[in-house]
């Protein structure tokens, strides 16, 4: 498929997250078929952030305890409570989402984890009506659909205990054997999460995308050989799981963490959604075959014109459009219209000749 002009001339504008203005260009295929085709390094043109979407529904007690349900039927439920663990979230109207207040933690001793944490019953959730209000919903989106998990492993960890004495528990030769036990324990319960997906939305969903902050402005907030070991088995089995049921899996993970990123490819994450802090120039040149990156247009002017911000697209495609190494344009640090369209037709033209 050729670039054709009209695909930039006939664009409009369609209501994206937040209510905000998106660009939707009249592309040969939906973003969503674009996005399936770039997990198979197939795509048409670079995807945008835009081009994906979260399936939250308010079955998952997290989604409404964390002020994030998005679905086919408008929620109007309340936000904050507790979650799937019973642990409360309190919900903060300027941040527009929920934390678990510090101070009065769940859990103060780890090796106690299995007298005081209750696994939740998901069979219990109401799937079938869920999938009922939902599926015709599902199906007609244009962007890909990912089930969202928002508390992954170590925020999960976090959530119990609060950051300090979680962060002590995950590196403490002491109870490292009890905090593996309990992220296998977590492990299995995404399983059991990821498997109830399955039967009841089938494949009118695209795939998921977890939660798991890894790391500060400044850098990880642990070593690479602590993730290794305390995060990535557990992460993999998660991940293998969802390769075997036909699903991508995507990673979010904030901070300055790129020396974690080969853990997160050991872990058998196919995208990660990080921060615009990191250096994605070298990321991509020695990652980019192995994981699908968000990358941000960090290095373009504030004050750039239309015609400079036409400029900075062509020199973005150079580096980035590149065949066999998808990336997409990160909802950080955006220039404006003007680079998003003469980046997707730049894609366009150099995915097209590659073929």
């Amino acid at each position: 498929m050729k670039f054709d002009q009209k695909e930039i001339d006939n664009a409009t504008y369609v209501e994206g997250r937040g209510g905000r203005k998106v660009l939707q260009l009249a592309t040969p295929i939906t973003p969503r078929e674009n996005l399936k085709l770039a997990f198979k390094k197939e795509e048409l043109w670079m995807p945008d952030s835009a081009d994906k979407s979260w399936f939250c529904p308010d079955i998952i007690p997290d989604n409404p305890a964390r002020a994030f349900v998005i679905q086919g039927k408008p929620y109007d439920g309340p936000v904050g409570g507790n979650d799937m663990f019973g642990v409360y979230w309190e919900y903060v109207p300027s941040a527009h989402g929920s934390i678990v207040r510090p101070g009065n933690p769940t859990l103060t001793d780890v090796t106690k984890w299995r007298e005081v944490i209750k696994f939740p019953d998901v069979d219990s959730w109401d799937w079938e009506g869920c999938a009922a209000a939902n599926l015709d919903w599902l199906d007609s989106q244009t962007r890909y659909q990912n089930i969202c998990i928002l508390t992954g492993w170590f925020e999960r960890l976090i959530s119990f205990m609060d950051f300090g004495p979680a962060a002590y528990a995950l590196m403490n030769r002491k109870t490292k054997q009890d905090v593996k036990d309990l992220m296998d324990a977590i492990s299995d319960l995404w399983i059991d999460v990821v498997d109830h997906c399955h039967k009841y939305f089938g494949h009118h969903f695209d795939g998921f995308l977890f939660h798991d902050d890894w790391g500060a402005q400044d850098g990880p907030f642990f070593h690479e050989r602590v993730v290794r070991e305390m995060l990535v088995p557990y992460m993999r089995r998660v991940t293998d799981h969802i390769h075997e049921l036909g699903y991508t899996c995507d990673l979010h993970s904030c901070g300055n963490i790129d020396r974690l990123v080969p853990c997160i490819i050991e872990a058998g994450w196919d995208g990660w959604d990080g921060m615009a802090i990191n250096d994605y120039h070298t990321l991509f040149a020695e990652y980019g075959d192995k994981l699908m990156m968000s990358v941000p247009a960090s290095d373009v002017p504030a004050d750039a014109d239309p015609a400079a911000l036409k400029e900075w697209a062509d020199k973005f495609a150079a580096e980035y459009a590149v065949k066999d190494k998808p990336v997409y344009l990160s909802h950080y640090d955006r220039p404006g219209v003007e680079f998003e369209m003469e980046l997707y037709k730049q894609s366009r033209i150099k995915y097209s000749e590659a073929v």
